[in-house]
């Protein structure tokens, strides 16, 4: 009878053989992750090495709407901040400094959709854009003409230019970069000009954008035409360098002008006859950058960029 409760108890409760075969379970367990968390302890900030320190944001980051983002107008929402990067939030890409650049001041300009028949079957959309039209002028004769005088004026003052294509060399690096475009609303309607950067890229964008917006509003008189400004300008391909393989180096200062529309009269007038006067504002506008801006904060220091979420690319087309 004894034995018999004794059994009915087992039956009802927990097994002594069970309890010291639990009990092992937990101790090997405990050796394992006190052994794991050793071996994932997180490095102090002063083990991170100089450079790293050196290129964190010295305040909480802010950013405005992406145009690569699904929803342009969403307000972001500030990320977790990573133990590993002290200062910079989950995601964000560290970009190593390239080597500091020897010799004169660089500068690209790119004249918009020139050469676009020779670009590499990887731009996709962009090798069926010829660019804007209006009663016979075509934006890319316009662009290729005003991107040799700027180059000209730079020239003279000791830069080295690169007049561009529509293929931008694969990381092109270089002190300032600068395509040039011109606009059409197809009614003959609008007037003004307009500037934009993409996101993720070094923080000299809006100073080089600012100076040439100053220059070229004084010289040439147009209204700058801000609601125009649009996601394919700020999502241009060649400033996309997360996405697009024939783009600036993220270090390189790049911008997208367009300088008018060629289906208004008086800005395609300007396009066509005053582009002396054009091109003396944008050669001024990048000249200012390069004489407030030294080659060593350009290329001095890593760059810390924000994520970018990974959406259908917009259409290149200015």
């Amino acid at each position: 009878m004894r034995e018999r409760k004794q059994a009915v108890r087992v039956r009802r409760g927990v097994h002594p053989l069970h309890v010291l075969l639990i009990t092992g379970v937990l101790v090997v367990s405990g050796i394992a992750v006190s052994g794991l968390w050793a071996g994932l302890a997180i490095p102090a900030p002063s083990a991170l090495g100089p450079s790293m320190e050196a290129s964190r944001p010295q305040a909480e980051p802010t950013s405005g709407p992406d145009p690569e983002d699904a929803d342009a107008t969403a307000t972001p929402i500030p990320p977790p901040i990573n133990p590993l990067l002290p200062g910079a939030p989950t995601g964000w890409i560290r970009v190593p400094r390239p080597e500091l650049p020897q010799g004169p001041r660089r500068v690209g300009i790119q004249a918009g959709h020139w050469e676009t028949e020779l670009a590499p079957p990887e731009l996709g959309r962009i090798l069926t854009q010829t660019g804007a039209a209006w009663r016979g002028i075509n934006e890319r004769e316009l662009n290729w003409e005003i991107a040799n005088k700027v180059a000209d004026l730079l020239r003279a003052k000791g830069i080295v230019v690169d007049v561009l294509p529509t293929t931008v060399p694969p990381g092109y690096l270089a002190d300032a970069f600068v395509a040039l475009h011109g606009d059409s609303d197809g009614e003959g309607v609008k007037s003004g000009f307009k500037l934009a950067h993409s996101s993720r890229r070094t923080p000299f964008e809006d100073s080089l954008q600012r100076l040439l917006t100053e220059e070229y509003g004084s010289a040439t008189g147009l209204e700058y035409d801000q609601a125009g400004v649009s996601s394919n300008m700020r999502g241009y391909y060649a400033h996309s360098w997360t996405r697009i393989r024939y783009s600036t180096s993220p270090f390189t200062p790049s911008v997208i002008l367009e300088m008018g529309f060629v289906s208004n009269d008086h800005d395609r007038n300007l396009m066509i006859y005053e582009q002396d006067l054009i091109a003396n504002a944008i050669a001024t506008g990048i000249l200012k950058f390069l004489e407030a801006t030294p080659r060593e904060d350009l290329f001095g220091k890593d760059l810390l960029v924000p994520p970018g979420r990974s959406f259908p690319s917009p259409s290149p087309r200015p």
